[in-house]
């Protein structure tokens, strides 16, 4: 799902709770047709006759795990390296060695943040680093990220103590590493993407009181009393619809639905939970097991349409959704992009074996497939079926994980290739 900031995109995370993809303000301009750099020779230029653009820079790497981009610069991580690149062109700016099991949490304000172990104590730690230089800026020791990818509003990472006891969430400056909030246990917290790519923090106490937060400052922004919620193990909120989740366990029993205008239980279901959970797909609920989901009203709990072999439902805007599409042909791992009428789950739109791997904003999706020469890069047009092809590379064997600024497109697998845009 996408992320209001540039960020790697990954339409593959599991779990029961899926909130809609917040979508950032972002577009793709004509390409320009650069100069492509190959490990270990010198530039040559593309040939505009050959078609869509080779990658303008090819970067290798041991065990490339993950990207981001901060202006000008583009770091990746690696299995026990981590090094940053200048874009145009793909010198390299520094490296460092990090240890196995990094993780990178954010390249922004001239930062870049990482979350690590130190093997000998096994002590967790957040790390900030100088993005020109590698120089590390800033340390804190026995803090982990929270929730794992640590995304807050620009300029700020959220944090808690390791130690499960201390369930504090603390607001870090990304360029100092300094406090600049910090709340103390709830009963349970979510952080929410909340409508134009803002981030929230919803925190549901015991007696009911739901407090929702300003991300950026702590700030209560909106307070719903919930009377008889009874036990809550789990939640996510979608515009004025809250959905709970109570547990034994790892069992789910039950799932309800609440008007956080009003503060009134919805309804109340067992027979969904038992069958595999619900979660936001967009404005509407989503239930099922794995190859086959049925969408639910979110105000009555009643099922809509059920599909089959379809994954990761989203919204589209006037009444509709998007999916992608499993193909036939089991050998071809290939995914086809469809969209479909929310009401019934008729199929008003399909656009062939693409492989769907970000949502865009305009009703497009940023998606790759395969000809005879490669893997192609390109923009579907959702509304109109239209793709534009941005790029062209190597065989890839699998959808690669990518990422987009104003500046630039990078996808990788195995090595990183960048379009210059």
């Amino acid at each position: 799902m996408l992320s209001d900031t540039d960020a790697v995109i990954d339409l593959d995370a599991p779990g029961p709770v899926r909130a809609a993809p917040a979508r950032r303000p972002w577009w793709l301009p004509g390409l320009l047709v650069m100069v492509l750099v190959l490990p270990g020779s010198g530039p040559m230029t593309a040939d505009p006759a050959s078609g869509p653009p080779a990658p303008s820079v090819v970067l290798e790497g041991d065990g490339i795990g993950d990207m981001r981009a901060d202006g000008d610069t583009l770091v990746l991580l690696m299995r026990t390296a981590m090094a940053a690149y200048r874009m145009p062109g793909g010198t390299r700016r520094w490296s460092v060695p990090v240890e196995p099991g990094a993780r990178l949490l954010a390249a922004s304000h001239g930062r870049v943040v990482l979350a690590v172990e130190e093997p000998a104590t096994r002590t967790a730690a957040l790390v900030g680093l100088d993005a020109a230089t590698g120089t590390e800026v800033w340390r804190r020791d026995g803090s982990v990220p929270s929730p794992p990818s640590g995304e807050g509003p620009p300029g700020l990472l959220l944090a808690r103590a390791d130690d499960v006891i201390d369930g504090r969430l603390l607001g870090l400056d990304v360029r100092t590493g300094e406090v600049r909030w910090q709340l103390g246990t709830p009963s349970v917290r979510r952080v929410l993407a909340a409508a134009g790519g803002r981030r929230e923090i919803a925190d549901l106490d015991p007696d009911g009181t739901l407090l929702i937060r300003d991300a950026g400052s702590a700030a209560v922004v909106r307070t719903v009393a919930l009377p008889g919620l009874g036990a809550v193990d789990g939640f996510d909120v979608a515009g004025d619809r809250l959905l709970v989740y109570h547990f034994e366990r790892t069992t789910l029993l039950d799932s309800a639905v609440y008007d956080l205008t009003t503060g009134r239980r919805l309804w109340q279901r067992t027979a969904m939970a038992a069958a595999g959970g619900l979660w936001w797909c967009g404005t509407l609920l989503c239930t099922g097991t794995v190859g086959r989901t049925t969408v639910v009203d979110p105000d009555t709990g009643d099922p809509r349409w059920s599909i089959t072999g379809w994954t990761d439902l989203g919204p589209f805007g006037d009444g509709l959704m998007w999916a992608t599409e499993p193909t036939p042909d089991t050998a071809d791992p290939a995914l086809g992009a469809v969209v479909l009428d929310a009401t019934t789950g008729r199929v008003v739109r399909r656009f062939g074996p693409w492989d769907v791997v970000a949502a865009l904003p305009g009703h497009a999706a940023l998606v790759t497939g395969r000809n005879p020469g490669g893997s192609l890069v390109a923009r579907l047009d959702l509304t109109t079926g239209a793709v534009t092809v941005l790029g062209r590379t190597e065989h890839w064997p699998a959808p690669p994980k990518c990422l987009a600024t104003a500046t630039l497109l990078a996808c990788h697998r195995e090595r990183v290739s960048v379009w210059q845009l």
